[in-house]
């Protein structure tokens, strides 16, 4: 195969490829490769300024690299860090994070708290979706089309690889009250996840709920300990799913009020249901709709409540992240999956008068490209 050249890789970019420079100084993304490696490469995309490669062979091979025990490594674009260990993975994560909110200078150095790993690197995943192939079901390829079959996969709970392989497109959940299910259309039927420290709750067999539990309870308790020093009584949770956030929050704070928002009708029914389970039902309301329309219930406030935001990955809608910034919360509580539209919306947010008071991350998703991180903002502008 061709050689296009030899690159020192010196970092790893948001996404987990290799970065070097090629002769002319043009960035060069590489897969599969880890700081301090020397890779001979082909060339497999080029733009003006940047170019993305394959790797033909190593020249120099880092410390760090391990050798990946999945046999699809290399196939399954899913895992993107498994040829490295779990402390060189987690320091990039970290570092990726810091990138972003430094260099677009929405954040201070000083804001950085140091995250937490998870506690398993390997068989956390309690949910997993596999598509119909040729025979036995499995993920996408890089060409997102092409369908790798999945006997067993490293992320999962090991119950959930006793169901496997399977045929067909496939939702598998495992939860410590249920155990390991298929997950049927038309039959989601009803779990309990449980949180450990915090109980249980109901959620949809198809619906949202965190993915790796020990880290999500971690979460919890920080975003708890945020609260709790806050000093507000009322808090606003926008993109709410079934309730955790609020649900705790006001167990655990008796004069704390919660409104929580969310689009997904059906999320609602059970963040209402958990409310009464945990005896909170007086203090926490939940409303299916946008999430703007939480903001205009709001009104017109004294500034002392907490907006907590936990959107998808595509971040919060604009006229909605313009409402949260012109709504004079004391306090944001922004969680995020996705660096790159968290580090968007700060932008909009800080120049509303906010300021990021710290921010880090969680590795809720191992050995993969993305991590969840934890914003505090507080307000420092001028009240209108």
């Amino acid at each position: 195969m061709k050689s296009d050249g030899i690159v020192k890789i010196s970092a790893l970019a948001y996404g987990g490829s290799g970065v070097g420079r090629l002769q002319d100084g043009r960035v060069c993304f590489v897969p599969g490769t880890l700081p301090g490696e020397t890779a001979e490469i082909r060339i497999t995309a080029a733009k003006k300024r940047f170019v993305s490669a394959q790797v033909l062979r190593l020249i120099e091979v880092s410390e760090k690299r391990v050798v990946p025990e999945c046999p699809l490594y290399g196939q399954c674009p899913g895992c993107v860090y498994m040829h490295c260990d779990y402390g060189t993975e987690f320091f990039w994560k970290e570092k990726q994070l810091k990138d972003f909110l430094l260099r677009s200078g929405v954040a201070e150095a000083g804001a950085f708290t140091a995250g937490v790993p998870s506690p398993q690197r390997e068989f956390y995943r309690n949910k997993l979706t596999l598509h119909r192939g040729e025979g036995k079901s499995g993920y996408c390829g890089f060409d997102n089309r092409t369908v790798i079959p999945v006997e067993q996969c490293r992320l999962a709970d090991r119950r959930i690889n006793e169901l496997l392989p399977l045929e067909g497109d496939v939702l598998l959940r495992c939860t410590a009250v249920d155990g390991a299910k298929v997950i049927g259309p038309g039959t989601a039927g009803i779990l309990h996840e449980e949180i450990p420290g915090f109980g249980k709750f109901a959620v949809a067999g198809n619906g949202f709920f965190q993915v790796n539990i020990p880290v999500a309870a971690e979460l919890v308790k920080r975003v708890l300990a945020v609260m709790k020093s806050s000093g507000v009584r009322e808090l606003l949770e926008l993109y709410c799913g079934i309730g955790l956030f609020s649900i705790v929050l006001a167990e655990n704070m008796p004069e704390l009020h919660c409104c929580g928002i969310e689009l997904n009708k059906e999320a609602v029914k059970f963040a209402r249901i958990n409310a009464k389970e945990h005896h909170v039902g007086d203090r926490c309301r939940f409303f299916a709709g946008d999430a703007g329309k939480g903001l205009r219930k709001m009104g017109k406030h004294s500034g002392e409540f907490a907006v907590l935001l936990d959107p998808p990955r595509t971040g919060v809608e604009k006229e909605t992240l313009k409402m949260i910034g012109s709504s004079g919360a004391a306090q944001i509580i922004y969680i995020s999956c996705a660096a790159d539209t968290l580090t968007r919306d700060l932008k909009e947010l800080t120049a509303a008068g906010y300021k990021v008071e710290s921010f880090q991350a969680l590795d809720m998703f191992p050995c993969t490209a993305h991590f969840e991180t934890l914003s505090l903002l507080s307000f420092h502008g001028k009240r209108k």
